[in-house]
């Protein structure tokens, strides 16, 4: 979710000492030297949710504690991923244990979540576990599984929407405001959840290119799937798709997280604190409004959308799902989630709520409105609906997670079913438009052919068999340029009859999972070797190149800290040179292949640094000392990070004085155009 608000970084102050309800924020300094004070008050805020009644009053105080408090760290573990409950065993028997034993009172245990098992909770700041020694193992082992998509590090309530949707497999999912893609990937989960190979898709959508790279980065490069498309487009025009049969595609299930002011983020986002009015609510509502209403135009009869925002604010919730349902002319109607979540601690949708100004003024009607500026910003769909409305509309169906109930973030829920065909009025307003920073050119999908000679060349190495559909690989290339793509990628049929019927009208930024690389002449025997992000899937085809192995060859290889480790010194030296030189799969596990390069006398795993740690951990090993080293090196470089950030700032405050030198300046990023490269190829 994009809020509307952005952290601008003041003055540095040095040396003040920390007080009560008051956030410090040294990220932006080299050796931790600059803080950003924000004091935990705003008035306005208090007063608004005091006259908005969306929780009993007398829960007041406890509401105000809660959001003074630091954010609890929270995660959950995939929820596909076959090391599950062993990943799960692991963390609470080898470092849950340790913690107890410690009996130190700062130090919290995490708990799994009363209204979902496999996430857990604890009430500790996410710089407390960080910087805690006690923590410390724990916390190398949730960065480590985190950064393979074991687990994903995301806020309890950011974990409801996809529950309420609970897509299948067959199932195709639009997320209309994905990044930064923690949503995206527990829907990603839902739908391999009992098939490894599923017949569905999800299309992750973002309107901000940067925030693009961001989605690719969190799902599909830690999500290996042929399944999900990332595509930058503005979620309220989001265009019509077409099947390949000349039809449009709409969605079984379609997820809008709209952009909203964050009030319910105050926790992890202080600096929302001096900045909030009611204008931010009020400027926002059109926009959401147009979201929604795309999100069920997207929708098919039968489907489910849920709307959801991280803000508390009746004008940003129900008014907005009150105008789509007032909109939808009887076409779309709330789903009851009173039974679903059952442990969930949550409040019903409010019928009733004010309206205020920038400066607290109420408004009760549009006839109070005296001021022409005003007319533009406070609009009908902002008041409560009629009384007779409301009994239809059944906005008590609607869910409200308050900071003080369950210690987490706040949250609205709206689950919404489509019952008929949506015919929403065209001159119905969408908000303002999105200016899109065109950063580089979209490259065409160019999908292998029939008998194409780069697949004869693959199949033959490594015996790939016939019933793999080789025509879904694909490269970023131009067709006339294609034969020289350095990498291949794979989607399954869904995705890949999206990429070729729509690629002309919708930006698309990535799709699959990488299959195949150049390897640039380093063997006679074939141009790609395998990568071991698509290897999973494609190694139950493959019948040459592959090698199974013993528990302690697989150990001695990931334990090596060499890169290059001499044949001689594995049992299965003799089965390893039978194969070709190049790359050679080897396996324990049918379920955990792994990719390394034979050469004449080596041999060297592909896989980082992440995944032999992982692979060791699921075979038993003690890995602490080689965690302490990771986060020791992690350090390192997030240190030299700051350093080159503040000297790139240091430069482009020099660089922005007045000079008489020059007048030249080089191109913008917005007309840059990079014909020959792709973000795809790119974020490789």
């Amino acid at each position: 979710m994009v809020h509307s608000s952005r952290r601008k970084f003041k003055s540095k102050n040095k040396g003040h000492e920390p007080r009560e309800n008051v956030w410090r924020d040294d990220r932006d300094a080299p050796g931790n030297q600059g803080y950003r004070m924000v004091e935990k008050e705003n008035e306005k805020y208090w007063q608004y949710y005091k006259e908005q009644n969306v929780f009993p009053l007398e829960q007041f105080d406890e509401f105000r504690a809660a959001l003074q408090r630091d954010l609890p760290v929270s995660f959950r573990f995939q929820g596909c991923h076959k090391d599950r409950e062993q990943l799960i065993h692991e963390m609470e028997n080898r470092f849950f244990g340790k913690i107890m034993e410690a009996g130190d009172t700062a130090v919290c245990v995490p708990k799994s979540l009363p209204w979902y098992k496999e996430a857990y909770q604890t009430p500790m700041s996410r710089t407390a576990v960080r910087s805690h020694p006690i923590l410390a193992q724990l916390h190398n082992f949730l960065v480590t599984e985190a950064e393979l998509g074991n687990l994903s590090r995301q806020e309890a309530v950011s974990m409801i929407p996809p529950l309420l949707l609970a897509p299948t497999s067959e199932h195709f999912v639009l997320d209309l405001c994905a990044a930064p893609g923690s949503k995206t990937t527990q829907l990603l989960e839902m739908i391999h959840e009992n098939e490894e190979n599923p017949k569905g898709m999800v299309i992750a959508n973002d309107v901000d290119m940067k925030r693009c790279y961001m989605l690719i980065h969190h799902t599909l490069k830690r999500f290996r799937t042929a399944a999900c498309a990332v595509t930058c487009e503005d979620a309220a025009r989001f265009p019509h798709i077409s099947d390949s049969d000349g039809g449009l595609i709409q969605f079984d299930r379609v997820l809008a997280d709209v952009i909203c002011s964050g009030d319910g983020t105050l926790r992890k986002n202080p600096e929302i604190w001096k900045k909030w009015t009611p204008q931010d609510g009020l400027g926002l509502h059109r926009m959401q409004i147009a979201i929604a209403r795309k999100g069920a135009q997207q929708l098919k009869v039968g489907g489910r959308m849920v709307y959801s925002t991280c803000s508390m604010n009746p004008i940003e919730d129900e008014a907005v799902v009150a105008q789509l349902l007032r909109d939808s002319k009887g076409s779309l109607k709330l789903v009851d989630t009173s039974s679903l979540l059952p442990e969930l601690k949550r409040e019903t949708g409010v019928v009733q709520w004010k309206v205020f100004d920038r400066d607290m003024k109420l408004y009760k009607s549009l006839e109070d409105i005296s001021e022409e500026k005003m007319k533009k910003v406070i609009v009908s769909s902002l008041f409560p609906p009629t009384e007779q409305e409301a009994k239809e509309m059944n906005l008590h169906f609607t869910m409200r997670i308050t900071p003080h109930a369950q210690d987490t973030g706040g949250f609205f829920v709206a689950l919404i079913e489509k019952v008929s065909e949506t015919s929403f009025d065209p001159s119905a307003a969408n908000g303002p438009a999105w200016k899109k920073k065109k950063m580089f050119k979209d490259e065409p999908f160019t999908f292998l052919k029939l008998d194409d000679e780069r697949w004869n060349d693959i199949r033959n190495h490594y015996g790939v068999d016939e019933s793999f559909l080789y025509q879904n690989l694909f490269s970023r290339r131009l067709e006339s340029n294609d034969a020289n793509s350095r990498q291949l990628f794979y989607a399954n049929d869904a995705v890949k009859n999206f990429v070729k019927e729509n690629m002309s009208k919708v930006s698309i930024q990535n799709a699959g999972m990488k299959m195949f690389s150049r390897t640039e002449g380093k063997v006679e025997n074939t141009r790609f070797r395998l990568s071991q992000e698509g290897i999973r899937y494609l190694f139950k085809f493959m019948q040459k190149q592959k090698v199974k192995i013993g528990t302690e060859d697989m150990l001695f290889m990931l334990k090596s800290d060499e890169n290059l480790v001499p044949l001689e010194k594995l049992e299965c030296k003799g089965d390893v040179r039978k194969q070709q030189n190049g790359t050679v799969v080897v396996y324990c596990d049918d379920d955990e292949p792994v990719c390394t390069w034979v050469g004449y006398h080596t041999i060297a795993p592909y896989i980082s640094k992440e995944e032999r740690l992982h692979l060791l951990r699921m075979m038993g090993v003690d890995c602490a000392e080689i965690e302490l080293l990771m986060k020791s090196k992690r350090k390192e470089k997030a240190a030299q990070d700051r350093e080159a950030a503040w000297a790139r700032k240091e430069e482009a405050a020099k660089a922005a004085e007045p000079s008489s030198s020059s007048t030249d300046a080089p191109e913008s990023a917005e007309t840059l155009e990079i014909p020959e490269e792709n973000v795809q190829e790119m974020t490789e």
